[in-house]
C-alpha cells in the first residue's frame, strides 16, 4: 500500500450533496486495492475513512435513478451539438421513451461529460454518429459504461468502510498467577507420564 498516494483532503472537504466527481487519486487507489486482495485495516486512517465516507455519499446519489425531466435536460443540451436533432416539443415526447430503454441508467451518468462524449465518437462506417442523434438504445449503450463504473465505485466503498467497521479480534488476555501454575502442573504431569512409559518400554 506505499503505492498510495496521501491525497484525502480534497475529496474530505467536497459536501456529500456537492456535483459527483468518479473517485480518484488516494481513493480510486483505495478501492483498487481492496479489490485486488492488498488492504488492510492499517492503511485505512481516520483520514482516509473520512474521505470515503464522503465519496460513497456523493456515488450513492450518482446512483439514484435519473427523474425525467433530468433525461429531458441532458437530451435538450445535447440538440445543441448534433445536426438532426427533433423539434423542442418531438424531443419532449421522446424523452419519455429515453427515460424508459434508460431506467436503471443513474442520474449520475446524465453528465455534461457523457454528452460530450457521445459527439466525440468517431464515425462508424463511414456514418457520423457523434455529430447525429441517437436511437434510445444507441444513447443506452454509451451511458452503461457509466452507470457500471458508478456502482462498482459504490460497491467498492461499501466494502471499504465493512473492512474499517468490522470488529477486530479480542486481544488475548494475559495469564495470571493460578493459570500459570495450572498449565505447570499439566506439563509436568505429561512430562511424568512420558518418563513412565519411556521406563516400561526399556524394562520389559
Amino acid at each position: 500500500m506505499n503505492q498510495i498516494v496521501h491525497r484525502t483532503s480534497a475529496v474530505a472537504s467536497k459536501r456529500p450533496d456537492a456535483e459527483y466527481t468518479p473517485a480518484s487519486g488516494d481513493i480510486r487507489a483505495l478501492i483498487s486495492a481492496k479489490r485486488e486482495g492488498y488492504l488492510w485495516r492499517s492503511d485505512l486512517t481516520s483520514d482516509r475513512i473520512v474521505a470515503v465516507r464522503q465519496q460513497l455519499a456523493a456515488a450513492e446519489a450518482a446512483a439514484m435513478p435519473c427523474p425525467l425531466l433530468g433525461v429531458k435536460t441532458w437530451l435538450g443540451h445535447l440538440a445543441q451539438f448534433v445536426t438532426n436533432a427533433p423539434a423542442p416539443e418531438a424531443r419532449s415526447a421522446q424523452a419519455a421513451i429515453f427515460a424508459e430503454v434508460c431506467s436503471d441508467i443513474p442520474v449520475g451518468a446524465w453528465t455534461p461529460q457523457t454528452r460530450i462524449a457521445w459527439t466525440r465518437q468517431p464515425d462508424r462506417n463511414g456514418y457520423p454518429v457523434g455529430s447525429r442523434w441517437p436511437a434510445p438504445g444507441e444513447l443506452y449503450a454509451h451511458l452503461r459504461s457509466y452507470a457500471e463504473q458508478i456502482r462498482s465505485e459504490v460497491t467498492g466503498l461499501r466494502e471499504i468502510l465493512a473492512m474499517a467497521e468490522k470488529p477486530g479480534a479480542p486481544e488475548r488476555k494475559r495469564p495470571d498467577a493460578s493459570e500459570l501454575a495450572r498449565a505447570g502442573a499439566l506439563a509436568d504431569a505429561v512430562i511424568r507420564e512420558l518418563k513412565a512409559a519411556t521406563a516400561e518400554g526399556m524394562n520389559p
